[in-house]
């Protein structure tokens, strides 16, 4: 009998584990780039992919929890 989960010593679940890499693999095949691999980081690059209608790039662009309408027209003016 397995115990599963109950008793691992891993910081999450399986699970959860294959959900936010699910996740980031969809998100990297559309051509976004997160600033990480956790669940909230990838929404927040998601988010930020609509508002500028563009995938969004952490290693080249304001970080994504920080991207509004606003400034995606300035980013998108200047070609960023």
């Amino acid at each position: 009998m397995n115990t599963g989960d109950a008793h691992s010593q891993r910081s999450m679940p399986t699970k959860a584990f294959n959900k936010e890499l699910d996740a980031y693999k969809e998100a990297r095949a559309q051509g976004i780039q997160p600033a990480g691999t956790s669940m909230k980081k990838i929404q927040e690059a998601v988010k930020a992919s609509e508002i500028l209608g563009k995938p969004y790039d952490s290693s080249k662009m304001a970080p994504a929890k920080h991207i509004t309408k606003k400034s995606a027209e300035v980013l998108n003016q200047l070609g960023a």
